[in-house]
């Protein structure tokens, strides 16, 4: 029986099955652009198992329900094949089933067996990360890469998966040195590029965080669509708080959207990235009507709570009224029949907050500020990360200043200030509540030190 790269055993595999399938595993580890060169190996080697299950996996990984429906008869001739699979063949079956099935328990469950008996299998690690980043289980995407780091000191890849878990689970200081690590030993990571990134956008560092994501962004020229603009979705973040938000704006229309403007990934970051500028209070034009017909499809989806999210964002923000409310009925009539694990993550926390996003849009700022407060408790089972999942508080956040909320307005900006002091937009924001509630001294210092802050960025500049 041939082995592969990472000397596991393949069942009924020839040598050019082993070199698509390692092949694949590189490309994927690396957010590599060349993915789709994997499809024509199933024809060439349609008796292999692994080879039909990673056709299986890739079009599930297109997070559609198409894709689903495209998977299908690979995972049906995948398990007419279990009686050739060896063990860790069988887990596989079993994980990408499960996945196709919607059973998040079992998926994960079968990851740590993988992890636990095939340690060396890195592309189970990076996957399960995945399934486990979805589910908002931080602990568990560190638990995974911690278990298997001995077996695989070989790839250096395995250090930006490690740094990024590590920066979720609020350990900053370990998952910059991770993240620096793993790009020290292959600068062209752009997975570790990401996470060093997140500590800096936590940290609100965003002067370090533009001159770390500029120095490594010729790299991401190789990367998947998600990869590239998700990346440069992350210099925006660090450009919109450094008050650049011209030079942001045209990231978007450069590098965030329009690479493949059918991927999920790429609506959530284009949806994100314009709603936080319009946060800021940058006119967008009418770029939300190309975003959403894009998102029109998708209405009734439902593939995750986080995915749903945005695209009830994109299609709010572009006046989409009547999809609007198909959608938010759809939703509701979905979340009443999911599995037990994730049920928290639709019905506490996707509906209310999908009803808060869908008010904020028309104005309705109590009907915003009620749904958002209801959903955001519950809104880390959604998956995503603390990054992505913070519009949502920034969304809660400016319907309670336009509702007049000014006291629970002071207390979110207060600890927003404490969490990242560097940035000028809450000073102002901090300055106007105090104006409002007649503390003109207070008001005064805040826009001061607003002032000062933006000089200073000016002169940086």
């Amino acid at each position: 029986m041939l082995k592969d790269g990472r000397d596991l055993a393949v069942s009924q595999a020839s040598p050019q099955a082993i070199a698509a399938l390692d092949f694949l595993r590189d490309q994927w580890l690396a957010y590599g652009n060349r993915l789709g060169e994997f499809l024509p190996a199933v024809e060439s080697d349609p008796d292999c198992p692994m080879v039909v299950m990673m056709t299986a996996l890739l079009h599930l990984s297109m997070e559609t329900r198409q894709g689903y429906r495209d998977a299908e008869p690979f995972l049906q001739r995948a398990r007419a094949m279990a009686g050739k699979m060896n063990e860790r063949e069988l887990l596989w079956l079993q994980t990408i089933d499960a996945q196709y099935r919607d059973d998040l328990a079992t998926v994960t469950a079968t990851h740590e067996t993988l992890a636990d008996k095939f340690p060396r299998d890195v592309f189970a690690v990076k996957m399960g990360q995945k399934h486990y980043f979805y589910l908002g289980d931080f602990d568990g995407m560190l638990r995974l890469a911690d278990k298997t780091l001995a077996a695989n000191q070989d790839v250096s890849l395995i250090h930006g998966m490690r740094a990024f878990a590590l920066e979720q689970c609020h350990r900053l200081e370990e998952a910059e040195e991770e993240g620096r690590l793993a790009a020290s030993v292959s600068r062209n990571d752009p997975w570790a590029h990401h996470a060093v990134a997140h500590v800096m956008e936590t940290q609100g560092r965003f002067d370090d965080g533009i001159a770390w994501m500029q120095s490594h962004s010729r790299s991401w020229d190789q990367c998947n669509s998600f990869m590239y603009t998700h990346n440069w979705w992350h210099l925006a973040l660090f450009l919109i708080d450094a008050d650049r938000h011209d030079e942001a704006l045209a990231l978007y229309d450069k590098r965030v959207w329009g690479v493949w403007k059918e991927f999920s990934q790429d609506q959530v970051n284009a949806t994100a990235l314009l709603a936080r500028l319009e946060l800021r209070g940058v006119d967008v034009g009418d770029r939300w009507r190309d975003v959403a017909k894009y998102l029109l499809p998708r209405v009734h989806e439902h593939v995750s709570p986080f995915l749903d999210l945005h695209y009830m964002l994109g299609l709010a923000r572009a006046g989409e009224r009547a999809a609007v409310t198909e959608m938010l009925a759809s939703l509701e009539t979905f979340a009443q029949n999911v599995p037990d694990l994730v049920r928290r993550a639709w019905q506490d926390a996707a509906v209310p907050a999908a009803h808060g996003i869908a008010a904020h849009a028309i104005g309705d700022w109590a009907s915003a500020v009620n749904g958002l407060a209801a959903g955001l408790p519950h809104l880390q089972t959604i998956g995503g990360s603390h990054a992505q999942r913070d519009l949502f508080e920034q969304i809660h956040l400016d319907a309670l200043i336009k509702a007049g909320w000014n006291d629970k307005a002071l207390a979110r900006l207060q600890q927003r200030d404490i969490a990242r002091p560097a940035i000028a937009a809450t000073k102002r924001s901090l300055a106007d509540i105090h104006a409002r509630l007649g503390q003109a001294e207070t008001a005064a210092q805040y826009a001061a030190t607003a002032q000062s802050l933006r000089r200073n960025l000016t002169a940086a500049e």
